[in-house]
């Protein structure tokens, strides 16, 4: 069954309305109707089974009737530092890391980053939202502001630590997550021309570990979804 985010509290069997963009998409677009079941996740997380109890002209009125069971979500916080790739890949990174459990995730300027904005995008919380609403998870994805690479080690990393970077001497194993469970892991992706060696030795000095993702030269979409993928599925059991 569709999910969709209301940003407010849902209180069990206390009424609420859809309005604006939501309203129109939902009974507008996707044709939902009047005592029709449907499903909403709020700002605590929280999924709840509803009824359309009316539907008038610019709202409908909705009254959650049980709270459903949380899946058990993996306890591991990832946080993805992303050098902003050119054209709107960015959009594509954003949607997967959603769906592979990252928790926050920051855009970086780095040296050979080609599109070099600081300006937040509001379509970015939007992806973040209708993908959230996809894939099944109830946490929405923190998104900050992009910063500069320099900036970034202003900040204090708890957890563990990677740059991937393709000149990197060690392969990123499996035994490295089978030797204890990381309550917190922090990765850095970089752009299309790769990091610069001032770059690295910058994240190395700030306890930052160097791992290569294999011999293959790959983009900035792949391998974001290969790093991100092997830490989220080695530790979530």
């Amino acid at each position: 069954m569709r999910r969709f985010y209301l940003e407010e509290k849902i209180e069990l069997e206390k009424k609420f309305f859809i309005k604006n963009d939501l309203f129109n998409h939902v009974i507008n677009v996707l044709k939902f109707k009047k005592n029709q079941n449907i499903v909403f996740f709020d700002i605590t997380s929280n999924n709840f089974f509803c009824e359309i109890l009316n539907v008038n002209k610019t709202n409908a009125e909705v009254i959650p009737l049980y709270k459903i069971p949380q899946k058990v979500q993996s306890k591991i916080e990832i946080k993805v530092y992303q050098c902003i790739p050119k054209g709107n890949i960015l959009n594509d990174i954003i949607e997967k890391d959603v769906e592979l459990g990252v928790t926050e995730f920051t855009p970086i300027i780095s040296e050979r980053t080609i599109k070099r904005t600081k300006e937040f995008k509001e379509k970015w919380n939007e992806i973040i939202k209708n993908s959230t609403q996809q894939c099944g998870r109830s946490r929405l994805m923190k998104i900050n502001t992009p910063v500069y690479f320099k900036d970034l080690f202003k900040n204090e990393f708890d957890g563990e630590k990677i740059i991937f970077y393709e000149n990197a001497n060690e392969l990123i194993k499996l035994d490295f997550f089978n030797k204890k469970k990381k309550n917190s892991v922090h990765i850095i992706l970089g752009p299309e021309g790769g990091f610069s060696l001032d770059e690295v030795n910058t994240a190395n000095s700030n306890g930052f570990k160097s791992y290569s993702l294999g011999n293959n030269v790959l983009k900035c979409l792949t391998a974001n979804i290969l790093a991100v993928g092997f830490i989220y599925l080695l530790n979530s059991k």
